[in-house]
């Protein structure tokens, strides 16, 4: 198996993760109207687990092969806490 080979079968691994774990996302990238996809930041790893933080970098390796940006929005875990807000 060559270099190449090896490079082509590791791109379609990632691939057929991301669009199982994260089918929306993918479409996302794959949206030909869009150069930017933006993500809250507590999309991934609100709790810390380390196999979201592969499932994060692989998201992002996913957009770069579709030519997409991604924007980090957000901060660490509002989402979580902005239940319990006072106003």
């Amino acid at each position: 198996m060559t270099d190449q080979d090896e490079l082509t079968r590791r791109q379609s691994h990632l691939v057929g993760i991301v669009e199982q774990e994260l089918p929306e996302f993918a479409k996302m990238c794959r949206d030909a109207g869009a150069e930017i996809v933006l993500m809250h930041q507590d999309a991934f790893a609100t709790s810390y687990h380390e196999d979201e933080y592969k499932l994060l970098g692989m998201a992002i390796k996913f957009a770069g092969l579709c030519g997409k940006q991604v924007q980090i929005i957000g901060t660490n875990r509002s989402t979580v806490t902005a239940g319990s807000a006072t106003h």
